[in-house]
């Protein structure tokens, strides 16, 4: 039978953001997993520029962050298939899944006893921009149900939904009940160890919350009332006796400031007539509208510069509105201000980066961790081509502990200079956007007033033939 298995591809964290979706790409299209390729294929791409169109239609449509593509994997019998066959059905579920709507590649592997096929799509729509959506339930409702019935018109056999439902069902239930029992104690011994500043104190904090301290060898922990002790080691590598001990001796892990992330917001046209302006703001706005306005049109790429010049003048509106704008002193206090705010958020950038210095190892050993993420989790679901990178990601996993961090740490730790780093980004950003507002509407301020003065001067000078006439 085949199985469908659905994985995705996030954003890389640090250095390039499609570096996971290239990684995955490179792999699905190894020639020594292929025969050389005879057994590659692009869906709405060329296989060897894949990559290259995907982001290409990622930047078109503005999503080049967040998720970055999908790999789905559909797994055969032993003996079942044979690589042509198998190269075909492969080919069937992209065409009828994907459509006219998504760039993918997709390869069929015969290095292992059982024959695999290998998908990798594009997570941005080519026809519309759209993202694809994974909700739950899709796999037994549509993916699966398309990849069985594909297999019953090759005569190959299929998966039997019902039974494999209940057994997901089963699965669910059980890694609930135990996850529920096991976040509560994480977080009893994580605030434990918070609190304490040997591994000593921490027993005692663990007994003053009212767990029961049992075993030698191995620590558990019997919650007031509970049956039975749990095992701290069975809770996650992060909390054997020897990791425990480690992080007393260790750089802190940052903790995150639980606010969000600004958002870059994108302005839409706002009439002037719906918001209170003062004259000012009214005269400086039908100015700017009346030279930028485009002409009602299908072919807008005749007006590019128009519509530039109109989104101009929609920066130039929600800054005068914000502000209060009264006159040009106003604007070049603003200016100067901003020169200050920059030095501010640049010696902020210096400071996190001297904060960064010492966790630079960790984090970069982290980063080497993500590049084999993917295929260290595909070896642990039976997939023995992945080997080799289960073992270099162990290793690294090993580096990491001897290190004293677990891989959520890590995490957390990155997680943690990301969103700084980010917030500094944007701040940044908005105040170079205010800097350049402000100077160009000073600047037009000026050039108003020079203008004013001139046509002044001109009235006061009388014409040569009324001075004749006088004579």
């Amino acid at each position: 039978m085949a199985i469908t298995k659905c994985l995705h591809m996030k954003q890389a964290k640090t250095g390039y953001p499609a570096k996971h979706l290239a990684n995955g790409l490179r792999y699905i299209m190894n020639p020594e997993k292929t025969e050389h390729g005879r057994y590659v294929c692009g869906h709405n791409c060329i296989p060897e520029q894949a990559l290259s169109q995907m982001v290409d239609t990622k930047r078109h449509f503005g999503k080049l962050d967040k998720r970055q593509g999908y790999h789905f994997i559909l797994s055969f019998e032993e003996d079942e298939v044979s690589e042509e066959e198998a190269f075909q059905v492969v080919g069937e579920f992209v065409t009828e899944f994907l459509g006219k709507d998504f760039e993918a590649v997709y390869a069929v592997h015969n290095d292992t006893d059982h024959i695999h096929g290998h998908i990798i799509f594009n997570s941005v729509r080519c026809t519309t921009g759209y993202k694809y959506d994974y909700k739950n339930g899709d796999w037994e409702n549509i993916i699966q149900p398309l990849t069985n019935r594909i297999c019953r018109e090759h005569v190959l056999s299929v998966l039997d939904l019902e039974e494999a439902k209940e057994k997901r069902k089963q699965k669910g239930q059980e890694e609930k009940s135990l996850a529920e029992r096991d976040r509560r104690i994480r977080r009893d011994v994580d605030q434990a160890l918070q609190d304490a500043g040997s591994y000593e104190e921490f027993l005692e904090n663990l007994s003053s919350m009212g767990y029961e301290l049992r075993g030698r060898k191995r620590l558990s922990v019997r919650e007031p009332g509970a049956g039975r002790a749990r095992r701290l080691d069975q809770l996650g590598e992060e909390y054997t006796e020897e990791r425990l001990r480690q992080r007393f001796g260790r750089l802190p892990v940052p903790e995150m400031t639980g606010e969000e992330i600004p958002v870059e917001w994108t302005y839409v046209f706002i009439p002037y007539r719906e918001r209170h302006l003062t004259r000012y703001q009214k005269e400086c706005f039908l100015r700017r509208y009346r030279q930028g306005k485009p002409m009602a049109d299908s072919k807008t790429w005749k007006y590019r510069a128009a519509i530039h010049e109109l989104k101009k003048l929609q920066e130039e509106f929600d800054f005068l509105a914000a502000y209060r704008i009264q006159d040009k002193a106003q604007l070049k206090a603003i200016s100067d201000a901003t020169k200050e705010q920059l030095w501010e958020n640049s010696r902020a950038r210096k400071q996190l980066r001297k904060e960064m210095v010492p966790y630079e190892e960790m984090l970069l050993l982290l980063n080497k961790l993500q590049e084999k993420q993917m295929e260290a989790k595909l070896y642990q679901e039976g997939y023995q081509e992945f080997f080799q990178d289960h073992q270099t990601y162990q290793n690294l996993l090993g580096q990491l502990k001897e290190m004293g961090y677990s891989l959520s740490e890590a995490e957390q730790t990155d997680a943690y200079f990301f969103e700084k780093e980010e917030r500094l980004r944007i701040e940044r950003k908005k105040i170079l956007k205010e800097k350049r507002i402000a100077e160009r509407l000073h600047e037009k301020a000026e050039e108003k007033e020079k203008l004013e003065a001139q046509q002044k001067e001109k009235n006061r000078k009388p014409s040569a033939r009324g001075r004749g006439k006088g004579g």
